[in-house]
This record gives structure tokens, sequence and C-alpha cells, in this order.
């Protein structure tokens, strides 16, 4: 009789065990499937100084962002000072064709552009560093003080049209 009961009960537990498998299995496949639909379409993420991080989303249509903003501590940690997402307003609504007649997935990276030398003379004071994501592929590229390239380079001149665009045009409520 003992034996029976351990039997049903060895059975019981192995039944419980491959309904919890297949149960995590299953919220494992919806977690994918709800990140995959989550995944914008588009993306453009721009950090200046590693102290302002822009990152903008494109769903469908339609364009949104964040922007964070650091500063450093008494300790000299780098903290979050103010946090920012795209107003729901009309000044989004012209951020696709700035994106496009920029070229920003097109730039390439500073120490490709043909005859580009850098100023190693001092350390830059701007470092604007992109992550862009067309639907297909993502590249990186950045720049440093670019604006000291802008008669010769028309990636320095279109990088920094991209970055007055988004901090004097587009508009920005706290989170």
């Amino acid at each position: 009789m003992d034996y029976r009961i351990y039997i049903t009960s060895l059975l019981l537990l192995m039944a419980a065990f491959l309904g919890c498998s297949s149960s995590e299995k299953t919220v494992s496949e919806t977690e994918n499937m709800v990140q995959e639909e989550t995944q914008p379409d588009e993306r453009i993420s721009l950090n200046i100084n590693e102290a302002v991080y822009f990152d903008f989303f494109k769903y469908d249509t339609t364009w949104t962002g964040e922007l964070t903003v650091y500063t450093l501590n008494a300790e000299g940690e780098k903290v979050v000072q103010s946090e920012y997402v795209s107003a729901q307003d009309s000044s989004w609504n012209d951020f696709d064709l700035f994106v496009d007649f920029l070229k920003l997935y097109q730039i390439q990276p500073q120490n490709e552009i043909d005859g580009w030398v850098p100023d190693s003379g001092q350390l830059p004071r701007r470092v604007y560093s992109f992550e862009v994501f067309d639907g297909d592929t993502t590249r990186s590229y950045s720049y440093q003080d670019p604006e000291n390239d802008l008669r010769d380079y028309w990636e320095a001149q279109n990088l920094l049209t991209f970055v007055t665009f988004v901090q004097n045009d587009l508009r920005w409520v706290e989170k």
C-alpha cells in the first residue's frame, strides 16, 4: 500500500513539474512575441558627452522620444538629473522628414570621411555618438567637435542641424 502512495505521489509530482515547465515555455514564448511586437520600426539614439541622451522610436508612422539628462553627484557618480518624453503635439509632425532629409542613416563615422583629419592638439569639447536602426540594420558612429568641420563636410552640417532641431524645435514634457 505504501508502494502505491509512493508511485501516485511521484506521478503527481512529475505531472506538476511538467505542467510548470510547459507554462514557463509558454510565458517565455509570450515574452518573446511581446518583445518582437514592441520593437520599433526605426530607432535613433543620440548621446552628447555621456551626459544627454536622446532616444527616438518610430512605430508605424509615428515618432516618439525620450530625453534623459545626467549629472554628477557629490561623490562623482553619474545620476539622472531629469527625464522627459516627447510632447504629443505638432512639433513632432516633421521629425520623419528631418531624419530622411538629413540622411541620418547614411552618415558615415567621422574617421571614415575622405580627407578628415582629427585635431590632435586638444581634447574634444563635444562628442556626439549615434546609434541608428533603419528597420534592417543597426549602425553606430560618432563625431568629435563637428562644428569645426561645418564648412567642409555635409555630414557634420547634417548632424548639427539634427541636434539643433531636437534641442530647440521639439517639445518635451517631464516624465
